[in-house]
């Protein structure tokens, strides 16, 4: 398993892996996502500082994404992982070591993730990559017009 830079070829494969029935369960990305729109954001990337996003890759394969976005200090994380490769430990790889890359390349006094209360393969992967439950931050959210109640998890380094 690997990290790297997304380039404008994995557009397609993203905006196609965001639409399967089983990523739309827990995912933020629309299904009417477009390859255009893909590009356009991984093209952004290099000239937003507030953002990093990678591509998971396990031998040579696309297997999914791991984000953060800058805020305050603090770093909101985010991940998929394909339906494909799920089942592997890639996302908790993939997270764990991701952690790592942003407490060695940025200051942050906290990392903070949320899930859908019933994804219960996130939740584990969270808890295995370091995170703590943080219930005072659990709200329910307004996800593609409907309401998801969300569990929150923190790091601090």
């Amino acid at each position: 398993m690997k990290l790297r830079e997304w380039t404008v070829e994995d557009a397609a494969w993203y905006a196609e892996t965001t639409r399967d029935p089983e990523v739309q369960r827990y995912t933020t990305d629309p299904p009417t996502i477009t390859t255009e729109q893909v590009a356009a954001a991984i093209e952004a990337l290099p000239g937003n500082p507030g953002t990093t996003s990678f591509c998971i890759e396990d031998n040579g394969e696309r297997c999914g994404n791991v984000a953060v976005d800058f805020e305050d200090g603090i770093g909101h994380v985010s991940y998929l992982v394909a339906a494909h490769a799920r089942g592997r430990g890639l996302a908790t790889k993939a997270l764990t070591e991701f952690v790592t890359w942003i407490l060695a390349n940025h200051a942050v006094t906290e990392l903070r993730l949320w899930t859908h209360r019933d994804n219960t393969g996130s939740r584990k992967v969270a808890e295995r990559a370091g995170f703590v439950r943080d219930p005072a931050r659990d709200e329910d959210r307004e996800i593609k017009g409907t309401i998801w109640p969300t569990v929150a998890y923190h790091l601090v380094p």
